[in-house]
């Protein structure tokens, strides 16, 4: 009988029902019950490091904090050993935070990046093939390494980790939220976050499920201004936070690091354009992206003219940043603003569907304007394939013609 099977006179439980109990004694806070459950878990399921992971939690919280960095320590090089550095080093901060004078485990992490960036050569991938639990296949696949950290290794490497900041985030837990001061940069050590933004309805859509290595807060952190988006973890999640001071001063030596950040946040701004026009909301969420590929981007600066009403049109815009101001022609000969629109937001489309001259004359405003421009080919292409982008698309243009009728007739009344 296995040593981690004699729990008083009870059948020993397994699988699903073990991982249920062992849930319920953690929300209940019987820590002791919940790390005898997870042993058990563990001895089942060896290869899973996230739970190994919540298992050395447990032996911290129950007071055996000898136990608990033992165990992060195997934890750290199992990922290290199969190059998830980001992993490895959120790890390596727990385990610092535990014990201050457990530093040879930063050592491991260095002399492994000197080995896979074709420096020393030494003994530690032998170390680690005897201490470290062997990876599952959905563990492996789930995982990867961040591109934000591929050219670091060595003493660079080490340097990094000692700037970084670890923080545990429980599941539900806003990471940040709209408004707030883009100063971080984060780094997902383990666990999932959602990235959500509002839609012009006021409705929340997440447009980005991130996981282990990935690295969000990029499009705030870049710009230098608030969040417009929110970060929720999905599950427990332990982050690391990098701030400006210390980027910047990674940057000067790495700057390969600013180029795979802008390179991410011009994706994942697409992403999140994607996510809260109205147009493709009955598109699903992973085949938004690629639908971008059919869009052409176009800027503009100030005051530039986009298009102007009375010529022919064939193509669509949405906003990827900006403001536009639509003015049309009224009666008296005036021009009348009839719409100020934003980031997500489109316009266009009274010419691609109906084949007639444009009926506004459309401005950037307050700055330099990014757009997504559809052509009519692809506009119909994706319309074949998703019916409902054309129907959100031909509300809008009667409701708009509704709201200029309405812009013309206040402007009449105006001059009277």
């Amino acid at each position: 009988m296995s040593k981690f099977s004699l729990f008083g006179g009870d059948k020993k439980k397994t699988g699903k029902a073990l991982r249920e109990e062992a849930s319920h004694a953690l929300l209940a806070g019987d820590f002791a019950r919940a790390l005898t459950l997870y042993i058990q878990l563990h001895e089942e399921t060896p290869d899973d490091l996230r739970l190994y992971a919540k298992l050395a939690e447990l032996r911290e919280k129950t007071g055996d904090a000898a136990g608990s960095v033992n165990d992060y320590c195997r934890i750290a090089k199992a990922y290290a050993a199969q190059g998830y550095v980001v992993q490895a080093i959120a790890i390596s901060k727990i385990i610092l935070r535990i014990d201050p004078g457990k530093t040879e485990i930063q050592d491991k992490l260095r002399e492994l990046s000197e080995e896979r960036s074709g420096g020393k050569n030494d003994d530690f991938f032998a170390s680690v093939a005897r201490d470290a639990v062997p990876a599952a296949d959905n563990i492996r696949a789930g995982l990867g390494n961040t591109p934000l950290l591929s050219g670091m290794s060595g003493e660079h490497l080490d340097s990094f980790i000692n700037s970084l900041q670890l923080r545990h985030v429980d599941a539900g837990e806003e990471i940040y939220k709209a408004g707030e001061p883009g100063e971080h940069l984060y780094l997902i050590g383990m666990g999932q976050v959602s990235l959500q933004a509002i839609d012009a309805r006021g409705r929340k859509k997440v447009f980005s499920h991130l996981k282990e290595g990935d690295f969000f807060g990029e499009r705030a952190f870049m710009s230098r201004v608030a969040h417009k988006d929110e970060a929720i973890a999905e599950s427990e999640c332990s982050i690391l936070v990098v701030d400006r001071d210390t980027f910047d001063r990674w940057v000067e030596g790495h700057p390969e690091m600013r180029t795979t950040v802008e390179e991410f946040y011009r994706e994942r701004v697409l992403a999140r354009v994607l996510a809260i026009t109205p147009v493709f909301e009955g598109v699903p969420t992973e085949a938004r992206m690629a639908l971008a590929d059919k869009f052409t981007l176009r800027t503009f600066d100030e005051d530039d003219i986009i298009m102007n009403a009375g010529e022919a049109g064939d193509t669509f815009y949405v906003i990827r940043s900006g403001r536009v101001g639509l003015r049309v022609a009224a009666p008296d000969g005036a021009e009348v603003l009839n719409a100020t629109l934003a980031e997500g937001e489109f316009f266009g489309e009274v010419a691609l569907l109906t084949g007639r001259p444009r009926t506004a004359t459309v401005q950037a405003s307050g700055g330099a304007v990014e757009l997504m421009e559809l052509c009519r080919a692809d506009f119909d292409a994706i319309t074949e394939e998703y019916p409902n982008v054309r129907k959100v698309v031909e509300n809008y243009m009667r409701e708009r013609a509704k709201a200029t009728i309405d812009v013309l007739v206040r402007h009449r009344t105006d001059k009277s």
